[in-house]
């Protein structure tokens, strides 16, 4: 019993932690958003997760296994493209994110803040996101059609994604 009440006087000590902490005015000095370490990384955050439990490998995975799907010197130049741009494009997409979560974030420290705007900064936050989403899952749109049928039968047969 003692454990249990220990546990939750962690959780809560914990979600106090995440949620913000308190600066010497007063204030709370949150980290805004949340996952602005994994957005200044590029880091996916399991946004591709639902291609690759589908068999849709990595473009990394791919590129690994060249000899075997006897990848042309084209298609590894273009999975190589592939594979720098993603980095490039998720890190900007995500600096975008932090930019507008920072405003949403100052217009409620404002106390300035009308509901139309609300929606209206929200909805470009949402936009963001799904952008986001789609460019770390678009590569595994693009690979697969820089592939030929045969080796995207090798790739599925290898059982290369998550889910397989």
């Amino acid at each position: 019993m003692c454990l249990g009440i220990r546990m939750k006087h962690i959780l809560i000590v914990l979600t106090a932690f995440l949620i913000g902490r308190s600066t010497v005015t007063g204030q709370t000095s949150a980290v805004v958003p949340q996952d602005k370490d994994q957005l200044l990384k590029g880091d996916p955050m399991g946004l591709e997760q639902v291609a690759e439990r589908n068999g849709y490998p990595s473009v990394e995975k791919i590129l690994s296994m060249k000899d075997r799907l006897a990848l042309t010197k084209d298609q590894v130049k273009k999975l190589q493209e592939i594979a720098v741009n993603l980095p490039v494009s998720a890190t900007v997409k995500g600096q975008e994110i932090i930019d507008a979560e920072e405003e949403l974030n100052g217009l409620f420290a404002s106390e300035n803040l009308k509901e139309k705007i609300l929606r209206q900064k929200l909805e470009r936050i949402g936009r963001l996101r799904a952008e986001l989403r789609f460019a770390h899952l678009q590569p595994y749109l693009k690979a697969r059609q820089i592939l030929t049928p045969n080796q995207w039968a090798l790739i599925k047969e290898a059982g290369t994604g998550e889910g397989k």
